[in-house]
């Protein structure tokens, strides 16, 4: 505990979550809708908690931000270790040529805005991949989540709002904004993959 401070405070973190959604707490549930389903999952639940849309949003970004160093922490404190340094290597090697391609072609913006990219159409789990692939700094990578996550949280935000006119069940406008977010991520990563 001593020697990783943050990653006990990390651990301890993601076992209260679970442990808290298992039992019922909204808000583990909303923490967890957060992490796996971002803006989306997290409006729905906070809609039929009463909150507003913005406060949803603006309660996802700081647990997203959070986890994302979390994470970076994390993998860089047991990439210290024999025995999974193979695997993590393993990962390096799978995804590098994405993330090369992704460095190379993203001209003035560079790994930063690879970085904002990612966060704000695939999400914080690729964002923490690309960042250990690349071995980005930290502070560099918790640079380009925030403004990822900022500028997000403002398009979901938009495209939730102007879809409440025409739709009004949170489940369907989330439905059709992750729709369009994963297709519009599904599409770069393809393209990458073939250029990589």
């Amino acid at each position: 505990m001593d020697t990783y401070p943050l990653l006990t405070i990390g651990l301890t973190f993601l076992i209260g979550t679970i442990v808290g959604g298992l039992l019922s707490a909204w808000p583990s549930q909303f923490v967890i809708l957060a992490l796996l389903g971002g803006f989306g999952f997290a409006i729905a639940l906070g809609s039929t908690l009463g909150l507003p849309s913005y406060v949803s949003i603006g309660l996802v970004v700081p647990i997203l931000a959070f986890t994302t160093y979390a994470g970076l922490r994390i993998l860089h404190s047991i990439d210290q270790y024999d025995r999974v340094a193979p695997h993590l290597a393993s990962v390096r090697k799978k995804y590098g040529p994405i993330s090369t391609y992704l460095v190379t072609h993203a001209g003035a913006f560079g790994i930063v805005g690879v970085i904002v990219v990612s966060t704000f159409l695939i999400g914080w789990w690729v964002t923490v991949v690309i960042a250990y692939i690349l071995d980005v700094k930290v502070s560099t990578a918790m640079i380009g989540t925030a403004v990822g996550l900022l500028v997000g949280a403002f398009v979901f935000w938009a495209s939730y709002e102007g879809l409440t006119r025409w739709v009004p069940n949170p489940l369907i406008i989330t439905a059709i904004t992750i729709v369009i977010f994963s297709a519009s991520a599904r599409i770069i990563t393809y393209r990458a993959q073939r250029r990589g």
